[in-house]
């Protein structure tokens, strides 16, 4: 059983995955962490639409705190660990929310937005 703590650091350092595949456009980066799966309609283009509209309307990320998790919740058989960080960047402050699930023994990333 993998306690809270552990979950957490596993989420926090997907995170810093994501935030630095977000400021180098870095799809494989980006995309490392999830089950293919869950990227079918994921193309490396809209990846790169995405990245744009978030860097003209946020800026670049210079930084995060952790906030909260929110309730985990079943999804296909996973159970899915949710955690919210205030992302913040050059233009504004964001909410960022990154979702893991374990299976096989491997952590995965089945969801993360910034809003």
């Amino acid at each position: 059983m993998t306690d809270y703590s552990e979950r957490q650091k596993i989420a926090e350092k997907y995170l810093k995955e994501m935030l630095e595949a977000d400021d180098t456009k870095n799809f494989d980066l980006y995309t490392m962490r999830y089950e293919d799966k869950y990227l079918r309609n994921f193309s490396i283009e809209r990846f790169s639409e995405d990245i744009k509209e978030m860097h003209e309307r946020n800026g670049m990320n210079t930084g995060y705190e952790f906030l909260s998790t929110l309730r985990n919740f079943s999804f296909n058989g996973l159970d899915i660990f949710r955690f919210v960080w205030k992302g913040i960047y050059e233009k504004r402050d964001a909410v960022i929310e990154i979702d893991i699930y374990k299976k096989n023994g491997d952590w995965y990333i089945i969801q993360s937005a910034v809003h």
